[in-house]
């Protein structure tokens, strides 16, 4: 009877198209941002957010701040887990990421992609003159917007 039931239940699950399967996902990227003032001197004490954010709710799921060193350079260190997924209408968990550049005296920089095209991991950026606004935290991406 038990062995019934369960064939029923793969068959349901097979037919449904709904088969789980093991997937390596990157949840963050290693990554580094390099940044400079108009004159192209590096800007330390900086905070350079690496925001992670997944399709198809495009909500953000975790967010790792690094403070530039000396040189201007913040690096990030690659995550990965391994996940059990299921294809189902509107896919598969993708992720992408966004950059959140914050420092007193600068126009503060925030990435809006909203798919992984357009983010670079390796990146260096000129900050402008400008007033400094925080972060917007747990935003919803909609549509794509940059300005660096």
């Amino acid at each position: 009877m038990l062995r019934k039931i369960l064939s029923i239940l793969l068959a349901a699950t097979i037919i449904s198209g709904c088969v789980p399967y093991p997937v390596l996902k990157t949840l963050q990227p290693s990554a580094r941002v390099v940044l400079l003032d108009e004159l192209n001197n590096p800007v330390p004490g900086a905070s350079v957010a690496l925001i992670s954010t997944s399709y198809p709710n495009g909500f953000e799921k975790s967010r790792d701040t690094q403070i530039t060193a000396i040189d201007g350079t913040a690096r990030f260190e690659s995550r990965r887990e391994f996940r059990v997924e299921a294809i189902a209408m509107h896919g598969s968990e993708v992720f992408f990421w966004n950059w959140c550049i914050q420092k007193e005296g600068f126009k503060t920089i925030e990435t809006a992609f909203n798919g992984a095209t357009g983010f670079e991991r390796d990146l260096t950026v000129v900050l402008r003159a400008g007033t400094s606004v925080p972060c917007r935290k747990g935003m919803r991406l909609k549509a794509a917007q940059h300005d660096f």
